[in-house]
């Protein structure tokens, strides 16, 4: 995984739980991460740290550069309050995909994957 020793701290994270089917909106294991859409475009030669809890002592982390969400912004639910809202799938047949839209995008290639 990209070490961080040394370097300048993200500036833009975001963090969620792993939601249960019974507990999720899609009903299938996943992480909901709302990024705001202002914040994005005013960083957008950033990336966005999207970290999700995984199992006990885990994390899944993916770095999404912002340019990448304003670019696909249409495709994204982003009806509530000027956030993007995503749903990222957390089980193996749609891993990382954003399952809050139909046809929504592949995130898996933005894992940073542990050493």
């Amino acid at each position: 995984m990209e070490r961080l020793i040394g370097k300048r701290p993200p500036i833009c994270v975001a963090v969620s739980k792993l939601y249960e089917p019974d507990e999720s909106w899609t009903g299938k294991q996943a992480w909901w991460f709302d990024l705001p859409i202002q914040r994005v475009a005013q960083l957008a030669s950033e990336d966005y740290y999207l970290v999700g809890e995984w199992g006990r002592d885990g994390f899944v982390v993916l770095r999404v550069p912002n340019q990448f969400l304003l670019e696909n912004q249409e495709t994204f639910d982003t009806k509530y309050g000027g956030h993007i809202r995503l749903h990222l799938a957390a089980y193996d047949e749609n891993w990382l995909v954003d399952e809050r839209v139909s046809n929504g995008l592949d995130f898996s290639k933005f894992e940073l994957k542990q050493d």
